[in-house]
């Protein structure tokens, strides 16, 4: 048989509450409230490891700007989220995707006005 049981809870109640279960939730991903992720930063070695670009490839991004890179000197270094975010950018999109953005363009902009 089961007990349903009732509460009213204040509005202190109910953030007191909130505030438990989010730190609850934290340890239990192991976060702590102020921590910030780190950027990895990969040297060109590290850096082909990661993309399969040869030195060269990426020597040639680097001339032209088309990647991200940071220079200080002669050490070049690359941070590694804007690296995946670079490749994600450049990700082809699908037919689906591309006829989402026709519609969302098309209903924002319509043919003929009226």
């Amino acid at each position: 048989m089961q007990n349903n049981q009732f509460y009213m809870l204040s509005d202190e109640g109910i953030k007191v509450l909130v505030e438990q279960i989010t730190a609850n939730i934290k340890k239990e991903l192991q976060l702590t409230p102020n921590a910030t992720q780190e950027d990895e930063f990969l040297t060109i070695d590290e850096l082909t490891k990661l993309i399969g670009l040869t030195k060269a490839t990426i020597y040639g991004h680097v001339h032209r700007n088309t990647i991200p890179f940071i220079k200080k000197g002669k050490m070049l270094r690359f941070s590694k989220q804007d690296i995946l975010n670079w490749l994600q950018d450049g990700k082809s999109k699908s037919k689906s995707d591309l006829e989402a953005r026709a519609d969302e363009y098309l209903a924002k902009n319509p043919l003929f006005n009226r």
